[in-house]
């Protein structure tokens, strides 16, 4: 499929637009096989919250329940970044932001079908649109969603393409926003947090 965007791509994505709501965003994500930007840091206005962002394509998603009734990512975050790409159209992705306690709440309805039918062992999966069957007891709890918005992604990737291509392409500014604008675009490239960056201009004549 010549549009796919893979899930790195939309994570990315998910990135800037969190940038655009302006946020600054850090990756957290750490550790043999786990994907960069799966798990960030994000801070405005005086606060920081911890975020995991899932990529899906059918809209279920998955966390594992430890023996001890927590589960892991899950209950070590803030909020959940869920980014669902369309069936139709794999570059138009919905994303949508819950509160953790929301995900946490459908997980443990979940969690609890399975055990009245003997099956705690089975993988959870739950979606944030409702879906009929036992084991998908928890879904539709998508009308808790902090927030939501649809991006393409593939527009995304060709303007960041362009732009880093061609960087000359648009004129200087010396406005704050131009300059936070280089400074999330590097924190994004080096996966720091914007604000641990300084930029000093020097004009020569």
């Amino acid at each position: 499929m010549s549009d796919w965007i893979d899930d790195g791509e939309v994570r990315m994505a998910v990135v800037r637009l969190l940038n655009a709501k302006g946020y600054a965003v850090e990756n957290t994500a750490s550790g043999s096989g786990v994907p960069r930007f799966s798990r960030i840091k994000i801070a405005k206005g005086g606060e920081t919250l911890s975020c995991a962002i899932k990529v899906t394509t059918g809209g279920r998603i998955s966390f594992t329940r430890g023996a001890n009734g927590s589960y892991y990512v899950l209950s070590d975050v803030d909020r959940v970044i869920h980014a669902q790409r369309s069936e139709e159209e794999p570059a138009k992705v919905v994303v949508t932001m819950f509160d953790k306690d929301t995900v946490v709440a459908a997980f443990e309805a979940n969690h609890a079908a399975k055990a009245a039918h003997g099956m705690e062992h089975i993988p959870s999966w739950v979606n944030p649109e409702f879906e009929e069957g036992w084991r998908l007891t928890g879904s539709g709890f998508g009308e808790k969603a902090l927030w939501s918005e649809t991006i393409s992604a593939s527009a995304d990737k060709q303007e960041r393409e362009v732009n880093e291509a061609s960087p000359d392409r648009r004129a200087p500014s010396n406005d704050a926003s131009f300059m936070e604008t280089i400074k999330a675009r590097l924190a994004e490239r080096m996966g720091v947090s914007a604000d641990k960056i300084d930029i000093e201009i020097k004009v020569r004549v």
